[in-house]
């Protein structure tokens, strides 16, 4: 058996990649596309995997919505991170069931939503913005896709008034001027653990990298990730015309303990001196 859709879920009706939708199940009503009505009466109480018609005959199926399609459906107050960077920035950083994870900022709430999903369910994403608007956006995102509980938001400026917790297991950034949260969050951070900031330009690589290592970060890297779809045809399989190219660059790095040392060249040791042979 798989499982069955209930009111309050998110489906995706799927007719083909030019028509579907990501939609929550109503107890009343129905959905209209321009192929005819989907009354949810009738989508409720099927399973994932099922095919349902309109009210014209035109075929659609009832399919289970992966994170990617969550963070990409969110209302949009903000640009929003693309999903072949937030798995990069997941893997850097280690997030884990459990986890306590800081973000700054909020945006749209799209990859508040992926890291909640990650933690749960005992650990914690706390979201840091500074624009009201933008946090309220967010917060009204993740809680329509139940993780409100997973959540904490802080209208707040990190770089004046630093951030709250102590000793969490990862900080990711996703602000204008990362460079100017860089002491807060290895303040924040707990030894050896991951500062994961986002840049779509290359002088915010710098100035990032020039404050990381200056505060205490060791292994820094940077990383651009490209996405290019194939298309699959009996006639061929080739690259699609179109990728998402370019986005932002990835910053990562280490925090240590001692800031003085975390990027001294340290002296080649000198080999022993050969011993006479008797």
């Amino acid at each position: 058996m798989g499982m069955m859709i209930q009111t309050g879920d998110h489906v995706i009706l799927y007719h083909s990649e030019r028509m579907n939708y990501l939609v929550t199940v109503q107890s009343k009503g129905s959905f209209s596309t321009h192929r005819g009505q989907l009354p949810f009466d009738r989508i409720a109480g099927r399973e994932y995997g099922d095919a349902i018609r309109t009210h014209l005959g035109f075929l659609f199926y009832l399919l289970k919505p992966g994170l990617a399609d969550l963070a990409m459906k969110v209302k949009r107050s903000t640009t929003i991170v693309y999903p072949k960077d937030v798995g990069v920035m997941l893997l850097s950083a280690g997030v884990f069931p459990g986890a306590r994870v800081i973000e700054t900022g909020s945006g749209s709430g799209a990859l508040t939503t992926i890291l909640a999903s990650f933690v749960r369910p005992d650990g914690r994403v706390y979201s840091y913005e500074r624009r009201p608007e933008f946090s309220a956006n967010a917060r009204a995102n993740v809680e329509r896709y139940r993780l409100l509980s997973f959540c904490e938001f802080f209208v707040r400026d990190p770089e004046h008034e630093g951030f709250e917790q102590l000793d969490v297991d990862a900080v990711l950034l996703d602000v204008p001027e990362p460079w100017t949260l860089v002491a807060p969050a290895h303040k924040a951070l707990k030894g050896g653990h991951s500062l994961v900031s986002i840049s779509p330009t290359v002088e915010q690589v710098r100035k990032t990298v020039s404050a990381m290592e200056m505060q205490g970060f060791t292994r820094i890297h940077v990383k651009e990730t490209l996405e290019r779809e194939m298309l699959v045809r009996t006639s061929g399989i080739r690259p699609a015309d179109r990728m998402v190219a370019h986005t932002v660059y990835t910053v990562v790095g280490n925090k240590v303990n001692e800031p003085g040392l975390a990027n001294v060249a340290m002296p080649e040791p000198v080999p022993d001196s050969p011993r006479d042979e008797v």
